[in-house]
């Protein structure tokens, strides 16, 4: 069994039988109410739970419904994940009418892509960096290739903590425009070998997105990007070795 295999497996698995741990006998009976207390009690955002329990008493959802709702955030409070972004997305369906066993399933997937990024990092579940975990979850839930997180953690989870967490920002949200691992890769060696990654590159995506708009191909973007990281230099370095200003980057907070 290949590695890649072995650990999807390994992440699965570990889902369901915390699933059926964090779930009592008679816990699909629970009345609303009573998850909502025992989410409460685990931490869950208040907000939501208010959001969901005034939509229950509104008749906007029935109680079936709105418990539905809440057992996918107790089991990722039970599974120790960051709680924010299952709230944002809860509310988010909410806000959008979304019917809420797509909400649940939504849910169910982001935990999975979760406790996926969870598995592959080094050192005990609990010294897990959150933001770190939030950024590779969130990466993979928004379409990041799993076999690119996996390679990443896999290759450069020795680097320095603050330049390993900018490389995670890159690698999820270039994944997310399928902009080649290995093109990738070739720009964090660069950085990594000078010093030159930091939190500043999670803006790196812009110039990607207006060189790609410009007709300038993928590995172009890369080799300018890795000659501007060997020299620790910054985004808006690259763009102007290929051909445009910081101007161009709808979205992107000028630089001063």
């Amino acid at each position: 069994m290949s590695k890649h295999c072995s650990l999807h497996t390994l992440a699965f698995l570990l889902v369901v039988c915390l699933s059926f741990q964090a779930l009592p006998a008679g816990a699909q009976d629970e009345s609303l109410s009573s998850l909502a207390a025992r989410a409460r009690e685990c931490g869950v955002c208040s907000e939501t739970l208010d959001r969901v329990l005034d939509s229950a008493g509104e008749s906007r959802l029935s109680e079936p419904e709105g418990a539905s709702l809440i057992r996918p955030l107790i089991e990722a409070c039970d599974l120790r994940l960051p709680l924010n972004p299952f709230c944002e997305k809860l509310e988010e369906g909410l806000s959008k009418h979304v019917r809420p066993p797509l909400i649940v399933r939504a849910l169910q997937l982001k935990i999975e892509d979760y406790v996926f990024a969870r598995s592959l990092l080094p050192g005990p579940q609990e010294e897990v960096n959150p933001r770190l975990l939030t950024i590779l979850g969130e990466g993979l839930s928004k379409g990041t290739p799993r076999a690119d997180i996996e390679a990443y953690v896999g290759e450069f989870s020795s680097q320095p903590p603050e330049a390993f967490l900018a490389g995670a920002e890159m690698i999820c949200l270039l994944g997310q425009v399928r902009f080649d691992y290995g093109l990738t890769r070739t720009m964090l060696e660069a950085g990594f070998e000078s010093g030159g990654l930091n939190g500043e590159w999670r803006f790196f995506i812009w110039t990607v997105l207006v060189a790609r708009q410009r007709g300038i191909t993928d590995p172009q973007i890369a080799h300018e990007a890795a000659l501007v990281l060997a020299d620790k230099g910054a985004p808006s370095d690259v763009s102007s070795r290929l051909g445009f200003s910081s101007r161009n980057l709808s979205g992107r907070p000028s630089s001063k």
